[in-house]
C-alpha cells in the first residue's frame, strides 16, 4: 500500500479528447497510462485493425516501463478521456526506496505480455481469414476494403467540412438571400405596381425558396456544424416554416389570397447566425472581425430594415386599410408646396370616385422615398414635422414605431459603448498606452536606443500577427494532442519550407511544430554575435540573414576553434547569405557550451522560429538511437537544399544500451558522486542550467541579451555595486515592470 500512495504521488493527469492519439506506434515510450475515465480503442499501425476496447479502470503502454522497444500499438481516445500517467524514471526510483524486488513483477508483464502478443497475432489471423468470401468470419468482420470506401465517402464530403470554401460561399448566399427575403417581400406588397412583370418575381421567388429547402437539408444530413443534433432542436422549425412560402405558387392559381409568401419572412430570425457562420470562416482566414464590430454590423442591418418595414407598413395603411379616407398622411404630405389632397400631395383624393390614388408621383421609388423618410425620422426620434398622423389608426401607428426607436436607440448606444470599451481594453488604442508605458520604463532604466528599438519592433510585429494574444498560454488550457494540432496548423508552412522537415511522420512535425518559439528582428540588427551563448537551433520564416565568420578565432570554444576549418568549408559551400528553408546555430549539437560560432546579421525584417535543445532531445525520444542520430546529424549535413558532409562531427546523442543495462541504470540511477539531499541522494544528471522563460526569450533577441550581459560585467569589473541587483522585467505587465 505504501507503495502504490507513492506511486499515486507520481501520476500526471492528462486530458484527451474524442479521436485524440494517446499514443503512437513506433514511439519509444517511457510512460504507462491509466485510465479513469472514457474509452479508448487499441489500433495497429495503419489504423485497419482494432485489436480490442478498454473502458474504466484499464491500463496500457506497461510495456514502455519495462522493455526499451517501440510501441507495437496505436491507442485512440473514443470519448472524453481522463488519463494518468506514470513514467518510467518515477517508477524506478519509487522501487529502489523502498527495495522492492521486481523480479516478481517482471514475470508478471511477461505473461501479459505475451497475452497481448498472442491476442494481435491470432486477431491478425482471423482477418487474413474474413478476407476468404466462403469463410464464416467474413460475415463477422468487416472487410478493410469497406473502411476505405467510407474514407473515400469522407473525403466527397471535404466540401461539407466547417472551414470548407463551399460553407463560405453557402453562408454568404444564405446571408444575401436572407436579407433581399426580409426587404423584398414587404417591399412587393406596399409598393407593388399594377403593370409589374408577376411572372419574373415569382421565378425569383422560387429560385430563392428551392435554394433554402436545399440548405435545410443540408444542415440535417450533410453539414457537421452546427451539429445536426442542436440545428434540429432549435433551428429546424424556423428554416421549415420559411420554405413553406413555396406553397404560395399553388395558392396563386387557385384564388387571389396569398399569404403563404409571407411565412418566408421568417428568416429575418436566421441573420445573425448566417452572418456568424460567414464570421467565423472569415476568422479562419485570418480576416478577424471582433464581437463589438460584429454586434455594430448587427444593429445597424436590424435598424435598417427595421425602418424599411415601417416605412412599408406606413404604405400599406395608406393605401389598402384607408383608401377611402380623404385625410390621410399622404394626401397630408405635399412636399411640392399647394393644397392638401392636391396634385403636389403625395396621393391625390378623387371626390368622385370616393377615394385617394395610391401614388400621385412620378414612380413608386419617390413615394417609397417620402415613406422611408417619415419612418426614419420617426424611429430616430427626431421628428421634423413635415409629415404626420392624421386618423386613429395611423396615430396607434405612430405610437408602436416611437416605442420601437426609443428601444433600437438604446441597442445602438449600446454597441458603441461596446466597440469603444473594446478599443479601449483591447484594441490599438490600449496597445498604444501599453507601448507607451514601456517605452517610459525603459527611458528610466536607460536601456540602449538599440535594443528599445529591437523590443518596440518585436511587440509592434506581434500586435499585427496576433493582436497582442499570447498563443502558448491560450494553448495550455487544450489538451496536449489538440495543441500540437493547433501548433501544426499554424506553423504547417515553416516546416514545409524546411527540407529536413518534411519526410518525417506527421506525428513528429506535430511535436516540432509544438516547440518551436517565433521571434522577430528588424532590418541590420544581430541575431547574434561570435562567443554568444545559445542552445537553439534557427529556421528562417522569412527574410535575408548574413553570417560573418571570425577572424579571431579566441572568441570560439575549445571545439569550435577545432572545427573552425570545416565550418569555413560549409558555408563556402552553401553560401553566406541565408533565407527562407536554412537554419542557424545547429552547432549546439555537437557542443556542450553552446557558444556561437560565427556572426549572423539581418539584412531585411527576418522571422524565425527557434527549437531549444532541450525541446529536440524531448521529440527524439520517442525516435529510438538510430532515428534520432540520423537526424540529428541531418542538420549537420544539410542546410535548406543544398547538402555538406562532415563525417567527424559526431552528435551528442547518448550510446546505445541493451534492454538489462536500461533496466538497471533505472533501478540504480544515482552516481557516487551525487549530492545528498535531506537524506535522499539527488542525480546529478537533473542540475542542469535554467533556460531563460519564454516570455522573454520571445521578448529580448540573442543581441539584446548578448549587450545586457556585457553591461552587467562592465559594471561588475567597474566595482557598480549596484550591478549585485536583480532586476525582474516583465514587459508585458500593465505597467510595464
Amino acid at each position: 500500500k505504501e507503495v502504490v500512495k507513492a506511486l499515486s504521488l507520481c501520476l500526471k493527469p492528462r486530458v484527451y479528447c474524442n479521436g485524440d492519439i494517446v499514443c503512437h506506434c513506433g514511439d519509444m515510450g517511457q510512460e504507462m497510462f491509466f485510465l479513469d475515465r472514457g474509452t479508448v480503442e487499441v489500433l495497429s499501425a495503419d489504423l485497419s485493425t482494432r485489436f480490442t476496447t478498454l473502458q474504466e479502470g484499464s491500463f496500457f503502454g506497461e510495456t514502455a516501463l519495462f522493455l526499451k522497444q517501440p510501441r507495437g500499438t496505436t491507442v485512440c481516445a473514443l470519448s472524453f478521456c481522463d488519463i494518468f500517467e506514470l513514467t518510467k524514471h518515477d517508477f524506478f526510483v519509487e522501487l529502489r526506496r523502498r527495495q522492492i524486488n521486481v523480479s516478481g513483477m517482471m514475470d508478471l508483464f511477461n505473461s501479459i505480455h505475451n497475452s497481448n502478443i498472442r491476442r494481435n497475432k491470432a486477431i491478425n489471423e482471423n482477418l487474413e481469414i474474413s478476407k476468404n468470401e466462403h469463410s464464416k468470419l467474413s460475415k463477422l468482420v468487416q472487410n478493410a476494403d469497406d473502411s476505405m470506401s467510407y474514407n473515400n465517402d469522407d473525403e466527397k464530403a471535404r466540401i461539407f467540412k466547417p472551414y470548407s470554401t463551399f460553407r463560405l460561399c453557402w453562408g454568404i448566399g444564405c446571408s444575401a438571400f436572407s436579407i433581399h427575403t426580409c426587404v423584398a417581400v414587404p417591399y412587393q406588397v406596399a409598393f407593388a405596381e399594377s403593370n409589374s412583370n408577376e411572372y419574373s418575381l415569382i421565378m425569383i421567388n422560387i429560385l430563392i425558396d428551392m435554394f433554402f429547402m436545399t440548405d435545410l437539408y443540408l444542415r440535417c444530413y450533410e453539414f457537421t456544424f452546427p451539429a445536426n443534433t442542436q440545428y434540429k432542436r432549435s433551428q429546424m422549425a424556423v428554416d421549415f416554416i420559411s420554405c413553406l412560402s413555396l406553397l404560395d405558387v399553388i395558392s396563386y392559381r387557385l384564388s387571389d389570397m396569398r399569404h403563404f409568401r409571407y411565412l418566408c419572412l421568417v428568416r429575418i430570425f436566421r441573420i445573425p447566425g448566417f452572418c456568424d457562420e460567414v464570421s467565423q470562416n472569415l476568422s479562419f482566414r485570418g480576416i478577424r472581425i471582433s464581437l463589438s464590430i460584429n454586434l455594430l454590423c448587427k444593429q445597424g442591418l436590424f435598424y435598417l430594415m427595421t425602418n424599411h418595414w415601417v416605412a412599408c407598413v406606413w404604405f400599406i395603411i395608406h393605401r389598402y386599410l384607408e383608401r377611402n379616407e380623404k385625410y390621410t398622411w399622404a394626401t397630408t404630405d405635399c412636399p411640392f408646396g399647394g393644397n392638401v389632397g392636391g396634385d403636389k400631395c403625395l396621393a391625390k383624393y378623387d371626390p368622385i370616385l370616393g377615394e385617394h390614388n395610391v401614388c400621385n408621383l412620378g414612380s413608386m421609388l419617390e413615394c417609397y422615398v417620402r415613406s422611408f423618410h417619415f419612418a426614419l425620422t420617426t424611429l430616430s426620434t427626431v421628428g421634423y414635422g413635415d409629415i404626420s398622423p392624421v386618423t386613429e389608426l395611423e396615430t396607434i401607428w405612430e405610437n408602436c414605431v416611437v416605442l420601437t426607436g426609443a428601444c433600437f436607440m438604446a441597442g445602438l448606444i449600446g454597441a458603441f459603448g461596446a466597440y469603444l470599451s473594446e478599443n479601449d481594453s483591447l484594441g490599438m488604442n490600449a496597445f498604444r498606452l501599453k507601448i507607451q508605458s514601456l517605452k517610459n520604463y525603459m527611458s528610466f532604466r536607460n536601456i540602449p536606443d538599440c535594443i528599445q528599438n529591437e523590443i518596440l519592433f518585436s511587440h509592434h510585429f506581434r500586435w499585427q500577427k496576433s493582436q497582442g494574444l499570447d498563443e502558448h498560454e491560450t494553448l495550455q488550457i487544450l489538451p496536449e494532442p489538440l495543441q500540437r494540432d493547433i501548433s501544426y496548423e499554424v506553423k504547417r508552412r515553416v516546416l514545409h519550407l524546411v527540407p529536413i522537415f518534411k519526410p518525417l511522420p506527421l506525428i513528429v512535425q506535430k511535436r516540432i511544430s509544438h516547440a518551436l518559439i517565433p521571434q522577430v528582428y528588424p532590418k541590420d540588427s544581430i541575431i547574434y554575435n561570435v562567443g554568444d551563448i545559445g542552445h537553439e537551433i534557427l529556421f528562417i520564416s522569412s527574410g535575408v540573414v548574413t553570417v560573418t565568420l571570425p577572424s579571431d578565432l579566441s572568441e570560439l570554444d575549445t571545439l569550435g576553434k577545432s572545427n573552425a576549418a570545416l565550418n569555413k568549408e560549409k558555408f563556402e559551400a552553401i553560401g553566406k547569405i541565408l533565407s527562407a528553408g536554412n537554419h542557424l546555430g545547429e552547432s549546439c549539437l555537437i557542443s556542450n557550451s553552446g557558444v556561437r560560432q560565427e556572426t549572423v546579421i539581418s539584412k531585411t525584417t527576418v522571422e524565425l522560429y527557434a527549437l531549444s535543445k532541450d525541446d529536440l532531445n524531448g521529440i527524439c525520444r520517442f525516435m529510438g538511437r538510430d532515428k534520432e542520430k540520423e537526424f540529428k546529424e541531418s542538420f549537420l549535413r544539410r542546410n535548406g537544399n543544398i547538402w555538406h558532409f562532415f563525417d567527424n562531427l559526431p552528435v551528442l546523442v547518448s550510446p546505445d544500451k541493451t534492454d538489462d543495462e536500461e533496466l538497471d541504470l533505472l533501478q540504480f540511477p544515482w552516481s557516487d558522486s551525487a549530492q545528498s539531499f535531506n537524506g535522499c541522494r539527488r542525480p546529478t544528471n537533473v542540475v542542469r542550467r535554467r533556460r531563460l522563460s519564454q516570455a522573454r526569450r520571445r521578448s529580448l533577441s540573442y543581441s539584446s541579451r548578448g549587450i545586457f550581459r556585457n553591461m552587467f560585467l562592465e559594471r561588475r569589473l567597474q566595482g557598480d555595486d549596484q550591478s549585485s541587483r536583480t532586476v525582474v522585467w516583465d514587459p508585458g505587465s500593465p505597467r510595464g515592470d
